[in-house]
């Protein structure tokens, strides 16, 4: 560790460096800075101290400027200072600037032994943390095309949908997407899978399993080696690739035909593979993925070891594969919690999809508003709450047929949502009460037995966080505190009404320590029980009789 002592006083500075050479040959000391009237900055950044051994003083009115100024310059430096009684504010307020410790003047050897042992501490753990984030960075350079592969599977499965993120995703990892800005963009997507994959994996070791998919992958990657693409492996009969350009549907055909060939010729793998439509925008990606997976269910008719483009068997569909299928398991979850407002934004994304799509084919809206509605109902259904039976007084089955247009779909969700959504917010209240009061009951007749949160939540059907959130929501407190006020009102009764030894009171409430029970009875009584019981027992008058 290096350290620079900052005192105008040489003697000070004198026996300092005597001391520390002596007691810490570990530390060297780097250089003195006694001149108060110059910057202080030039000598650290020649010296490099880790630590800085000040004279509040020394820095005078300017003291929080000057360290401030070191601390925005080089915020990994430390301080410890020194100065009087009166200066202990001064010092206490420099820990914001890098201050680590402070001791008062004339300064003892076992204050600067503390400090400095601090000081030794601390950079001791912020060598480790240093360490442990460069083998890590290490690592993750190493690794980074596997992350490279987990961005482009989460984006061809659609979790990744803000235009933004996706293009600072390319950039990141070095893609070639758009990087020739006179070139024009579309993004589509094919996927290749092998033939027969089930069948085939029967005769095959992991290891061949794995060297197939991989060797394949590399035939790939050469082809693409003059295209804006990436490709990677997203399962073992599987791989993707996300091309860029404008290219035509015979133009991709032609690629996905020398794709074919240089796999049965250079790894002797028959494969299909399925060809998206090309798209202007990266957010369309998962839209032409969608498209490319939904091609291998056409194999039966079109033949195996072929190229599937989607509009050689799906010409004219515009909507199945823009509708944001995820989104509207999202929209299923939020309805059955009651959360209206995520319920609303959903809404939006999947109407507005609808939308795009131009005129809808006749009952599409009523389907897809049936579609969701039943989504809704199954999972309720499945999760056995007791509100299934409520679902049609909601979403009357007659007006959902007569839906039309894209406006009435989103109005008729957007209105009968927002109903549902009250009344299972009302629900849940209610749901929230029963768990509420079964938990006081059993902890009013359970008190005495060893605290368990999960066991208390087991009993009465709920986890110990929402348990947590029941008793924080409608007691103010935690389960814990309201325990605790059951066992110590017990322990004042008793103590109130009996000379029962506390010992014996802590057991009868549910501690096994004594002097554990008479700290929490201080704490939540404001004194203890012997004090408690005296002062209960001075309240007690004569009888006439006795006076």
């Amino acid at each position: 560790m290096n350290l620079l002592l900052a005192d105008a006083d040489k003697e000070n500075v004198k026996n300092f460096r005597t001391y520390i050479k002596g007691a810490y040959p570990h530390i060297k000391i780097v250089g003195a800075f006694e001149d108060a009237t110059r910057d202080i900055l030039p000598m650290i950044r020649e010296t490099r101290p880790h630590l800085i051994l000040a004279d509040v003083r020394f820095f005078g009115g300017l003291f929080f400027t000057r360290f401030k100024e070191v601390h925005e310059a080089f915020p990994d430096v430390r301080f410890v200072v020194y100065g009087t009684f009166s200066e202990a504010e001064y010092m206490k307020r420099g820990r914001e600037f890098g201050v680590l410790d402070f001791m008062y003047r004339p300064v003892k050897p076992a204050d600067l032994n503390r400090c400095l042992d601090l000081a030794v501490k601390h950079f001791k753990k912020e060598a480790e943390a240093q360490r442990r984030t460069q083998l890590m960075e290490k690592d993750y350079t190493e690794r980074i095309s596997q992350y490279e592969d987990i961005f482009l599977r989460s984006l061809l499965d659609g979790h990744i949908t803000k235009s933004r993120e996706i293009t600072d995703g390319f950039s990141y990892f070095n893609l070639p997407f758009g990087k020739d800005e006179e070139a024009e963009n579309g993004y589509s997507v094919f996927l290749i899978r092998i033939d027969h994959y089930k069948r085939m994996v029967l005769a095959m070791t992991e290891m061949e399993k794995h060297m197939r998919i991989f060797g394949m992958l590399n035939v790939i990657k050469a082809i693409l080696a003059d295209y804006r693409a990436a490709s990677f492996v997203r399962g073992f009969n599987e791989i993707p690739i996300i091309l860029n350009g404008p290219y035509t549907t015979e133009e991709k055909v032609l690629l996905a035909d020398r794709f074919k060939q240089a796999l049965l010729s250079e790894t002797d793998t028959r494969v299909t593979i399925g060809i998206g439509r090309t798209y202007d925008e990266p957010t369309d990606i998962p839209v032409s993925a969608r498209e490319a997976d939904a091609t291998f269910g056409y194999r039966f008719r079109m033949g195996y070891n072929a190229v599937i483009p989607i509009e050689f068997v799906e010409p004219t569909n515009k909507i199945t594969y823009r509708y944001p299928a995820l989104r509207e398991s999202r929209l299923v979850y939020a309805a059955v919690v009651g959360d209206f407002a995520y319920c609303k934004g959903i809404l939006t994304e999947l109407f507005d999809a609808l939308a795009q799509t131009g005129p809808p084919a006749e009952k599409l809206i009523a389907k897809t508003v049936m579609t969701i509605v039943f989504r809704i109902s199954r999972y309720i259904n499945e999760q056995n709450l007791p509100i299934a039976s409520e679902i049609m007084r909601f979403f009357p089955t007659g007006d959902m047929l007569k839906l039309v247009t894209v406006e009435d779909g989103y109005t008729f969700l957007e209105k009968n949502l927002e109903e549902f959504c009250a009344f299972v917010v009302d629900y849940n209240a209610k749901q929230s009460l029963r768990l509420h009061m079964a938990a006081k009951k059993y902890v009013q007749e359970n008190y005495y037995e060893s605290f368990s949160v999960t066991r208390i939540a087991a009993k009465i059907g709920t986890t110990p966080e929402n348990l947590n959130k029941v008793f924080l929501e409608r007691e103010k407190v935690m389960l814990f505190d309201y325990v605790m006020w059951v066992r110590v009102n017990a322990a004042q009764k008793t103590l109130r009404e009996t000379a029962t030894d506390e010992e014996i009171i802590a057991v009868q409430v549910g501690f096994d320590d004594v002097k554990y029970f008479r700290s929490i009875f201080r704490k939540y009584i404001g004194e203890t029980p012997a004090e408690y019981r005296l002062r209960e027992r001075s309240k007690i008058t004569a009888p006439p009789f006795l006076e």
